[in-house]
């Protein structure tokens, strides 16, 4: 089997003339690196701008599984843009907190040094990333809009597990979307797959909430995930 270094070089060379890598699938990706793939193939293949938000970083695996997809399709004017309290889940409540309990307040911590490290030890350049630290209905704000000057997004993968942090996320990032943005949902069949919590219950009130964005199912990842595009955007 082709390495991957190889499959790097031979895109880098053939990409000029064919304008699309031509032997995507000739490696083994797990399901959760395979929507990585399949997304940044989408935005090179689109030519889609835009940055990479994610919400709820954990451990950085699929952080640097993001920036990894990046560079192998060459989006070099791609920045990276991670957000997380780095304390694990709030409090659980209102509608998450009735019924099967799925997640747990602190569940899922990893502290900022440490996410630093691990994202480092798979390759990813620091230079080309922006970490905003805290709980999200303090940070994900007007004041944090300004300071990160962030342009629009390409790929924002929402994994904050819970109906309330969603909903922060879901309307800090509408400034952001553009027709083309993929927006990955980690945890969309938790709760025993029950629509009326989690992030499922938030993007079906935002969308409410929202009627000039349209968008379309695109892929489902993993045991819980679940993508779709924005379509159309009206003004």
């Amino acid at each position: 089997m082709l390495t991957e270094l190889i499959y790097k070089v031979f895109v880098k060379a053939i990409s000029p003339i064919l304008h699309r890598p031509m032997i995507i699938g000739a490696f083994n990706y797990t399901p959760f690196e395979e929507i990585f793939r399949k997304a940044m193939d989408f935005v090179w293949n689109n030519r889609l701008e835009g940055d990479y938000l994610e919400f709820g970083v954990y451990q950085g695996k699929s952080f640097a599984a993001a920036f990894r997809f990046a560079k192998l399709f060459g989006l070099k004017s791609m920045k990276f843009y991670a957000f997380d309290s780095f304390q694990g889940l709030p409090k659980i409540s209102g509608v998450d907190a009735e019924g099967f309990q799925h997640y747990h307040e602190s569940e899922l911590s990893c502290g900022l040094a440490e996410f630093k490290k691990n994202i480092c030890g798979r390759g990813v350049d620091p230079r080309r990333v922006v970490i905003i630290p805290g709980w999200y209905n303090k940070v994900l704000n007007e004041e944090t809009k300004k300071k990160l000057q962030i342009k629009k997004a390409a790929i924002i993968m929402v994994d904050c597990d819970l109906y309330a942090s969603t909903i922060s996320v879901l309307n800090f990032i509408t400034d952001y979307l553009q027709a083309g943005t993929i927006i990955m949902f980690h945890d969309w069949f938790s709760y025993r797959a029950d629509p009326n919590r989690g992030e499922q219950k938030a993007f079906r009130e935002w969308l409410k909430k929202n009627p000039s964005i349209t968008v379309t199912e695109y892929n489902r990842f993993g045991p819980e995930g679940n993508s779709f595009i924005v379509t159309h955007i009206s003004e």
